[in-house]
């Protein structure tokens, strides 16, 4: 009974290496705390989370949605005060800033729920939040010190946000 028990413990814990995405060497990968109890700020210039007040640049937190007549709480990535853009591109592909050329969103809210490139969905049928295309990435342009990232969200489970991101 106990080397069934061990077996299936050894399996499961082999299994979950495979779902996660893999991290490209050289990016740093980030684990929010639960975003369902408090709010996760971001600073990708310190490579480290801070408060609100502070200077962030993604924030993962939960956000008020209407929903019948009322609102509801939804988990939600947010931009700071960022230019950004989405790519049809894979994360390992981006090797270089964008052209000065290239277009950004004309609204940060595009990655909120709900919007056009939402980070994590909440399908209704399910009633399941996940990250909506885990293979999609993301350019972020820090306008102050005038350097771009490349970032990739891994996962979204139970109120925890992974992502990955690099210096380009």
């Amino acid at each position: 009974m106990k080397a069934n028990i061990f077996l299936l413990a050894l399996f499961i814990g082999g299994c979950e290496d495979d779902s996660i995405e893999d991290i490209i060497p050289n990016s740093i990968e980030v684990v929010t705390g639960n975003i369902m109890v408090s709010n996760f700020y971001y600073n990708l210039i310190n490579e480290t989370e801070v408060d609100s007040s502070s200077t962030w640049h993604l924030s993962a937190k939960v956000i008020q949605v209407p929903f019948g007549e009322g609102f509801y709480g939804m988990p939600s990535v947010v931009l700071g005060n960022v230019s950004a853009q989405s790519l049809d591109v894979s994360y390992s592909e981006i090797v270089s800033p964008p052209s000065e050329n290239t277009v950004w969103y004309s609204n940060n809210n595009a990655v909120q729920y709900g919007e056009i490139d939402e980070v994590i969905s909440y399908n209704m049928t399910t009633h399941v939040a996940s990250v909506e295309n885990p293979t999609k990435a993301f350019i972020i342009y820090e306008n102050i010190g005038q350097t771009s990232y490349k970032i990739q969200f891994l996962a979204y489970t139970s109120g925890i946000l992974s992502f990955q991101f690099q210096e380009l």
